[in-house]
């Protein structure tokens, strides 16, 4: 165990005898520090946060804070970060509201300097949150996904497997698995597909994404039909996943960023070259 004669370790800590601990860093009592976890300098490791092996947590991160709610619980739940996940540098993640309740961050994932995950969120396996992400109380996000930069999440949203959301969005809704939004309104503008190559799907398993999202967007049904032709053509494969996602939630879904159609303007015979803006205003249609 490498501890910095200047970082405060709480004797009621559980710290494995691998871990480094760096200058002014403060780990407190109750927190659980697992095999080959370091801890740089000015880190906070509060009560009730476990790591699992082999974490990183940068400078200036606060894990285990109290849920930033007008109403704090006086006994909030833990908060559990799998192994080999990487926290960089001012990074928050908070605990969750109920003494039963964990706000959880999954293996190999990597959360950005500056990234804030609130009081109860649930992120999955190698997610990444870029700088500055922001996700707000009960947020779920699925593996592999991908937040760029500023990106803000609502409480209670839900973030599909293998999306990637633009930098600067502001996501209100929930966004299904595999697709790619905008960084400007937060729209979909298509599937993921650089992300779903690299996670290593087949191609005929992108194909079926395709068509899937083709009938998703492109044939306009009602919702409940929408769904139901979901069901019926793709029972098995990535596209199966859809459906289900589809049928729960609680925030609605964000939906296709579309071109508007294409307007032609024309003048009027009437017109001629010595009319005003006015007059060719007064004469557009």
């Amino acid at each position: 165990m490498k501890i910095h004669p200047a970082a405060v370790v709480s004797p009621k800590a559980t710290v494995h005898s691998s871990v480094e601990i760096g200058p002014f860093a403060i780990v407190e009592a109750d927190a659980v520090i697992g095999q080959g976890c370091s801890i740089a300098a000015r880190a906070i490791v509060k009560s009730q946060t476990v790591l699992g092996r082999d974490v990183s947590v940068g400078e200036g991160a606060v894990l285990g804070g109290f849920p930033q709610h007008i109403s704090p619980p006086e006994n909030p739940g833990r908060i559990v970060i799998g192994e080999r996940t990487v926290i960089r540098e001012n990074v928050t993640i908070h605990r969750a509201m109920d003494s039963a309740g964990e706000t959880r961050v999954g293996s190999d994932c990597l959360l950005m300097v500056g990234a804030h995950v609130a009081h109860d969120c649930c992120v999955g396996n190698r997610v990444i949150l870029t700088n500055n992400v922001l996700l707000g109380g009960h947020v779920q996000v699925g593996d592999r996904a991908v937040l760029g930069g500023a990106a803000a999440i609502h409480q209670h949203c839900r973030i599909g497997r293998l999306a990637m959301i633009g930098a600067c969005a502001r996501v209100v809704q929930d966004v299904p698995p595999f697709v790619l939004t905008d960084g400007e309104g937060g729209m979909i503008v298509g599937l993921n597909r650089i992300g779903l190559r690299r996670s290593g799907m087949a191609r005929d398993e992108i194909d079926q994404l395709k068509q899937a999202y083709r009938l998703i967007y492109r044939q306009g049904l009602p919702f409940g039909e929408m769904i139901a032709e979901l069901e019926r053509t793709f029972a098995a494969g990535p596209a199966a996943e859809f459906a289900a996602f589809f049928k729960t939630g609680k925030r609605g879904f964000v939906q296709e960023r579309r071109s508007p159609p294409k307007v032609a303007i024309r003048i009027h015979p009437a017109a001629d070259d010595s009319a005003d803006e006015a007059d060719l205003l007064r004469w557009a249609s």
